[in-house]
């Protein structure tokens, strides 16, 4: 696991939901090279970490083939207009920036804390602090990726088709909603 947003970029913070803490690791490809990685924690919640890393990244766009989750809900994906939803570091929608070369990326992120300090992402990435339950817009995506979940487990059939009915109009034709950790598409 490597970071994936120049660490010099983010500081660490104590907010009022959240912290961003800086931690010391080790290469797990030669076990003695360390690095100093950051993760965004909620306080309310002390066992999941969204954490600066090319692996997250990787996971949740459906590019890493060893990582065990369902990269099939990617296939023919068009990276064209992608809406995110769910900030965190701005690891994803940066690594969609660089990597997928979307024709616009706009990520939706409830916690203005959090939209205010993450300040390192690219400028072309649209940020809108709102309700990612409740966002209304007439903007139709090729792609539409939730990222609002820790574990698969914590999807439920009420999320899914809460997301359904507050998304599926903002869909092209043949565009995804999909949850990657779960590997649900939501049709």
């Amino acid at each position: 696991m490597s970071a994936y947003i120049d660490e010099n970029l983010i500081s660490a913070h104590d907010g009022t939901k959240f912290e961003i803490i800086k931690q010391t690791k080790t290469s797990v490809e030669d076990g003695t090279t360390q690095f100093v990685m950051s993760h965004l924690k909620y306080k309310s919640d002390v066992l999941h970490r969204y954490y600066n890393s090319l692996y997250t990244a990787k996971t949740k766009t459906g590019d890493c083939s060893d990582c065990g989750f369902n990269n099939s809900i990617f296939n023919n994906a068009v990276w064209g207009d992608v809406l995110l939803l769910g900030l965190g570091l701005g690891s994803v929608p940066e690594y969609i920036k660089n990597i997928k070369s979307p024709t616009s990326i706009d990520v939706v992120e409830q916690d203005s804390e959090i939209v205010s300090i993450v300040n390192w992402i690219h400028n072309d990435i649209n940020v809108i602090t709102h309700d990612e339950w409740t966002y209304s817009t007439t903007k139709l995506y090729d792609l539409i990726l939730v990222d609002i979940f820790a574990e698969p487990n914590d999807v439920s059939d009420d999320h899914k088709t809460a997301l359904r009915n507050n998304y599926i109009n903002n869909l092209k034709t043949d565009g995804k909603l999909l949850i990657p950790i779960s590997g649900d598409i939501i049709t």
